[in-house]
């Protein structure tokens, strides 16, 4: 999704109202699958060239504007291989998840509860304080009181460049104080990690905000041609990965872009990175994934599309990155009402991927409340959906910016008043149910 414009405006909102959130109620098929993490060949590029299915009017993103648009094409599903990226180990794989899935470690929890909450940083370092039941508390300990166990943080190659808009003109810097560059992603994620949380790391592999509409390759890398790119790609990865890990504040999790639907790396000058030329793509893809498990090959390695609601487009953005020699354990979906529509789309794409990809993990690696529907029962059908996939396939999912309001189809579940953020009630007490339903 957009939000190139959205934490501007959402600083201006003093005040915003409450709103009331339903809640419904499941009950999960726990079983054991298999973890698909075969090792990645650096700057491989096997395969012959296939085109992605894109074709959904969801390229556009909460906060963008009438020039973004999506740069995938559509065509269609190579569909024979369906393993997931798993070799035939499965026998042995599926033992192992029995115990080790839903072992309740930080790294590793029985579902995860996460939520993407990058900007508190920028807001604690502006005075900002978070407030549960009259009682002010950290933020980490806030979201884990009500059952969140995963922080999920995006990060940017250099926050402080302006980028180049592909539609004209330039955008403003994402942050002009260095905010989710790698040196506060470091400081955010030993945060994460003393807290006893799991971390997903995002890498946008941009100066810039990465979506369906723009994939704007950082300053650095903008005259690069692709040998030098996919070098790029991969050295940054592997410093990222290594400073992190030093600093203890290992990532269990990363994924290789962001919404990357219409591929990766495309503006300005060559796009190198298009669905359309699945071997550039997975080339770019597999820099990033070598290199990630060069530093450590337990690190679960997730690629990240907008096609929550799109099933057959889904299925064929898998079948292309398999096909081209992309190894991956986790395939994750933005699922906005607005973008994506309603939950039951969802549902239907999540079961027909569980059941085509059996040895794919997968998450709801974006979703957040309902933004025309303020009873936000969106809440508990968004993690049903995930929690309810058959053999643990279903990891968990991530809610975009809980704490902000970012705009109207954007909503979040804190009321923010002045400097002071405090949770909805009747929306985070579902957490609560979810915490227990769900044996967190």
């Amino acid at each position: 999704m957009d939000h190139r414009s959205s934490y501007a405006f959402a600083l201006g909102l003093a005040t915003w109202g409450a709103s009331a959130c339903g809640s419904s109620s499941t009950t999960r098929n726990l079983g054991a699958g298999d973890d698909a993490s075969a090792s990645s060949g650096f700057g491989s590029s096997s395969g012959s060239d296939s085109t992605s299915g894109s074709g959904s009017a969801s390229g556009m993103s909460p906060g963008s504007d009438s020039g973004a648009s999506s740069a995938s094409s559509s065509g269609a599903s190579s569909g024979s291989n369906s393993g997931g990226g798993a070799d035939a180990g499965a026998g042995a794989d599926a033992e192992r998840d029995a115990t080790v899935a839903d072992s309740g470690s930080p790294s590793n929890p029985s579902f995860i509860l996460g939520a993407d909450i990058t900007w508190t940083q920028q807001d604690q370092a502006g005075g900002a304080t978070f407030t549960d039941k009259g009682v002010a508390l950290p933020i980490l300990q806030l979201l884990k009181n009500h059952g969140f166990n995963y922080v999920r943080l995006r990060t940017f190659v250099d926050p402080t460049r302006p980028a180049p808009n592909p539609a004209g003109g330039t955008f403003a810097p994402y942050s002009s104080q260095g905010f989710a560059d790698l040196t506060h992603t470091i400081a955010f994620g030993q945060e994460i990690k003393a807290a006893g949380m799991g971390f997903l790391l995002d890498f946008h592999m941009s100066d810039y905000w990465a979506d369906p509409g723009k994939q704007i390759k950082p300053a650095a890398w903008a005259n690069d041609d692709l040998p030098t790119l996919t070098m790029a790609i991969h050295d940054y990865a592997l410093n990222a990965i290594q400073q992190l890990v030093a600093a203890g504040a290992r990532p269990d999790m990363v994924q290789v872009g962001n919404e990357i639907t219409p591929g990766m790396e495309l503006s300005p000058g060559t796009a190198f990175g298009r669905t359309s030329n699945w071997t550039q793509l997975a080339q770019l893809l597999n820099a990033g994934i070598s290199a990630i498990r060069q530093v450590d090959p337990t690190i679960k390695i997730m690629l990240h599309v907008d096609k929550g609601g799109d099933l057959n487009t889904s299925v064929t953005y898998i079948n292309n990155a398999m096909a081209n020699g992309v190894t991956f354990d986790v395939f994750g979906e933005s699922c906005y009402i607005a973008f994506q529509g309603q939950p039951s789309g969802w549902q239907t794409t999540f079961k027909g991927l569980a059941a085509k990809f059996p040895n794919l993990k997968f998450v709801m690696a974006e979703y957040n409340a309902d933004p025309a529907n303020q009873t936000d029962t969106e809440l508990r059908q968004a993690n049903d959906i995930v929690f309810n996939l058959p053999n643990h396939q279903g990891l968990g999912t991530f809610f975009w910016e809980p704490t902000h309001h970012v705009n109207d189809n954007n909503p979040g579940i804190f009321t923010v008043t002045g400097n002071v953020y405090t949770p909805i009630s009747a929306c985070i007490d579902q957490y609560d149910q979810m915490k227990a339903a769900y044996g967190l």
